[in-house]
């Protein structure tokens, strides 16, 4: 047998005799465990002249993977804005283009977004190692065990427009049952 393998089967032996189970499990989270559905479209923060960021912990796609991400980032609008979360069910529905560098929207969507409004962060698929601070993708990670993961993608950061495309396309049914995208609006005064 694979002494790789045979590592990984004493590793995952001894953690369940020691009754260890606590590492497969996510962190005790109250908002997990009672949120039962989620609005397709939810008002983050607003900022005033005075703020400098926004900050807010999104849930990552899937809708039922248990991944949090704490965010903060600085608006690029000028004035007040805010930003607002937008879910959709894939295959989903958008209408944004590039202008000036941003990807703007340039429809009303049935999720929130508005014309005008900048398209910030979107969900993407990637392939890499398994996430997790348990011992199963420590043992995973070790072995070389890669899949698909879900990150936020940084479009104000993009180099190109196919990499944002790249980025909304890689939200499949065959890897997620939703998209996030993170819009700046400005706020009318």
């Amino acid at each position: 047998m694979n002494k790789l393998l045979q590592f990984f089967l004493a590793v995952l032996s001894s953690c369940i005799i020691s009754s260890s189970v606590d590492a497969f499990c996510p962190q005790n989270n109250n908002a997990l465990a009672t949120r039962t559905t989620r609005p397709s479209s939810v008002l983050l923060m607003s900022s005033s002249s005075d703020s400098s960021s926004f900050e807010r912990t999104i849930a990552i796609p899937p809708s039922n993977s248990g991944f949090l991400a704490e965010m903060k980032l600085k608006p690029i609008l000028d004035g007040p804005s805010e930003i607002v979360e937008v879910r959709y069910a894939i295959p989903l529905g958008l209408d944004v283009a590039p202008k000036d560098g941003l990807a703007v929207c340039n429809k009303d969507g049935a999720g929130g977004e508005k014309v005008g409004d900048i398209l910030r962060f979107t969900s993407q698929w990637t392939m890499g190692l398994p996430r997790g601070d348990g011992i199963l993708s420590t043992a995973a990670s070790f072995s070389g065990g890669i899949g698909w993961q879900c990150s936020l993608f940084d479009v104000a950061k993009a180099t190109s427009w196919e990499s944002v495309v790249e980025a909304l396309t890689s939200n499949t049914p065959q890897r997620t049952d939703e998209v996030v995208l993170l819009f700046e609006r400005t706020l009318s005064e």
